[in-house]
């Protein structure tokens, strides 16, 4: 390729990626297109609002799957004739139905809407039902003619209508009790027969009331009956605090990505930045395009795949400076880079893409989108590595001449196999051992891991005072309520943080008790205001920890078996087994510090995530053994010594890889608030415990599988 045509492919890369990023910011206003970000679709905990899940009741009942998709089609309907547009109603698992709705302003209303389905019932003296709540097709505050007097206006089905009109003919003069939930909320006297279908509910002492119980009528009378097993309310300002500390943990996390690799790998370096550049676009316009819910934990899956991004080139980027090492010209360096690299790329991303999958399927709500966007970077990723690098590494190669190395590599330091790794694998094993043996005694002490409310089941009211507070004022206030058994606790930075969590045991009152509890500390500190509400029933509770257990089975399952078509049986069981370390390892750390982090379902998606990833450095090296045996050169020597020399060869990829991943997670984990913070630590404990495994320990253990297999069919020979 030569120079002009290399210029101009650099130079139409570099305004393509500036363009793109012009458009994503700030749209094509003359041509109607919108910025990018207009057109992601953020999830509640970045935007605010309230989503319930419901568990519909007797599955087993006749037509189940017909009458379930439309108590779905009846509350979808009625929230949007309540102006709730965005509202979202979709199918969970086989029974249950959850419900989301952004940008709430009072998410206890909407909590009383779909979470206390209301049974509406008209009697005639006798008792007998004359008109039930689903014949009820609109309801609406109003006012009686032209009074100030707030009723509630009706309208009826046909069927609704022809029955009320025979009801009210055979009652004139008489009373017509009108029941919410068998309590009595309007007595009125017929005076004439009502033909048109339309009518109106009185007794309101104001419009207030008029419209909660117009909105309790339409949320009556559902196909099936449902009750709520889970509850989460958001802030829109927790939301918008969350999207920018986020976003800012992710601008300085990718400037410290693009400055190391520039730093460490010079001209190939700047060509990975640029590449980099090239992926957060793609990302983020597929995003757009496929209308992905973005959500806190996504936005750490983009992160996490911009470590994977940078992972695949820094494997090819070090074939690549291997070549270099051994005499090779620059454009043969990079052919030969990349086709040594390409197997160790895939097979590290497969992995990956499996455990994103797995989260697809079994996840809900955030951790499937984290899922969908960590799916979407590992595929984007694997494109700029494998293509986007390559290319403008090649006209990077043709604008030198091929003859000066100085911008293109480091010099080279080639690591002895003098064994510093075989010959301590016991005392690496011991201190694995002490780490587990000492979480696993806190456990038996009552001290194991902090099991948020999604494993346990309760309550959390989280609310930002305004101001210092008294732990006194807040336990005085529960127990005016009537609460006994509660657990207080101080969040938010500062030596005096202002915000305040309370935990309680399963309450089916929870919602009220919101209220309640927000009146009584505004009493005391005016400012008080609510920040997010979780309720979570034992089936969801007991749900998550049967998905947790599967998704881990299966991601293991899926792991071994691929690893074992690509590699051998012996390895896909050496690299589980330290897949079942690091996974240990990181519930052990979040049992030493269960002060500071709780256990809830995004430390499932964290565990799964690194079932996926800390396996990358695994393959790397059990792709540089295989080729190493290729070798007659290293057929003779112990496989101990095989594996030396592999981790040796690699250790400058695996160090710098952890390192990329690292530098953002560590971003989050500082900047982060609290919620994404408990979903960076496990994360990043686990990308350390998948490099000690990978180094010291995963080679090892297939070097003693393989010689115990080998010893044992010696003998049967």
């Amino acid at each position: 390729m030569n120079k002009a045509k290399s210029i101009a492919i650099l130079a139409g890369v570099l305004v393509v990626a500036l363009l793109g990023s012009l458009v994503a910011v700030y749209g094509i206003p003359g041509l109607g297109v919108n910025p990018v970000a207009q057109s992601i679709s953020l999830g509640l905990d970045l935007r605010g609002g309230v989503y319930a899940v419901y568990v519909a009741q007797d599955p087993e009942q006749e037509n189940f799957e017909g009458l379930l998709q439309s108590t779905i089609s009846v509350l979808r309907n009625r929230l949007t004739a309540q102006g709730f547009t965005e509202a979202t109603v979709t199918r969970q698992g086989t029974d249950r139905i959850r419900v989301e709705i952004p940008d709430v302003s009072d998410p206890q209303e909407i909590l009383n809407i779909i979470g206390t389905p209301a049974h509406l019932q008209f009697l005639d003296e006798e008792g007998n039902v004359v008109l039930e709540g689903d014949q009820i097709k609109t309801a609406h505050a109003a006012y009686e003619g032209s009074s100030t007097v707030p009723v509630v206006a009706f309208e009826l089905t046909s069927q609704g209508a022809a029955d009320f009109a025979q009801a009210t003919a055979d009652n004139i003069g008489r009373v017509i009790y009108i029941e919410l939930d068998g309590q009595l909320i309007s007595a009125p006297v017929v005076e004439e027969s009502i033909t048109g279908g339309q009518g109106y509910i009185s007794g309101m002492t104001d419009v207030e009331q008029a419209q909660e119980l117009a909105m309790l009528i339409l949320s009556g009378a559902l196909p099936l009956e449902i009750t709520q097993d889970e509850v989460s309310a958001i802030s829109a300002t927790l939301g918008v605090e969350a999207l920018q500390t986020s976003l800012l943990a992710g601008i300085i996390g990718l400037g410290l990505v693009m400055l190391f690799m520039a730093a460490c790998y010079r001209v190939p370096g700047l060509v990975a930045d640029l590449a980099l550049w090239v992926y957060v676009l793609i990302v983020v316009y597929a995003l757009s395009v496929a209308k992905v819910q973005l959500t806190l934990p996504g936005i750490a899956g983009i992160l996490l795949g911009i470590g994977m991004a940078v992972d695949a080139n820094v494997i090819i980027f070090e074939r690549f400076r291997e070549e270099l090492h051994q005499g090779c010209r620059l454009e043969v360096a990079v052919r030969r880079g990349f086709k040594n690299a390409i197997t160790a790329v895939i097979d590290s991303n497969v992995t990956t893409i499996i455990a994103a999958l797995v989260l697809m399927y079994f996840g809900t709500g955030s951790i499937k989108g984290f899922a969908i966007t960590l799916f979407i970077g590992v595929v984007a990723s694997m494109f700029t590595a494998v293509f986007v690098s390559r290319w403008l590494l090649t006209c990077a190669v043709s604008l030198s001449g091929g003859h000066n190395l100085a911008p293109y590599t480091r010099p080279y330091r080639e690591r002895p196999a003098d064994g510093r790794f075989a010959k301590h694998t016991r005392l690496f094993a011991g201190l694995s051992a002490i780490v587990l043996a000492a979480a696993v005694v806190l456990t038996c002490c009552g001290a194991g891991m902090n099991l948020g409310i999604e494993f346990t089941g309760g309550s959390l009211l989280t609310y930002e005072i305004g101001q210092p507070y008294q732990m006194a004022d807040v336990e005085s206030a529960l127990q005016e309520l009537g609460i006994s058994e509660y657990q207080l606790a101080k969040a938010g930075d500062g030596q005096e943080p202002t915000q305040l969590q309370i935990r309680l045991k399963l309450r089916d009152d929870s919602d009220q008790l919101h209220r309640q509890l927000e009146d009584s500390l505004k009493a005391i500190y005016p400012e008080c205001s609510y920040q997010d509400l979780t309720y979570v029933g034992p089936v969801s509770g007991q749900d998550l920890i049967d998905n947790a257990v599967k998704s881990l089975l299966i991601a293991f399952a899926c792991m071994l078996a691929y690893i074992a078509w690509r590699f051998t049986l012996l390895s896909g069981l050496a690299a589980l087994a330290a897949l079942l370390h690091d996974v240990l390892i990181m519930c052990a750390f979040m049992a030493f510090f269960r002060g500071l982090f709780q256990v809830n379902s995004s430390f499932i998606a964290a565990l799964l995530t690194i079932v996926g990833y800390s396996i990358n450095n695994t393959i790397v090296i059990f792709d540089r053994i295989r080729e190493l045996n290729k070798f007659p050169l290293h057929a003779n020597q112990s496989r101990l010594t095989t594996v030396d020399l592999a981790v040796s060869s690699t250790l400058s990829r695996t160090l710098n890889t952890t390192i990329t991943t690292l530098l953002p997670l560590i971003c989050l984990l500082v900047l982060g608030v609290s919620s994404i913070q408990e979903f960076a630590f496990p994360l990043l404990v686990g990308m350390l415990a998948g490099t000690y495994s990978s180094v010291l320990l995963s080679g090892q253990f297939w070097a003693w599988l393989t010689d115990k297999a080998a010893k044992r069919k010696a003998a049967k020979g």
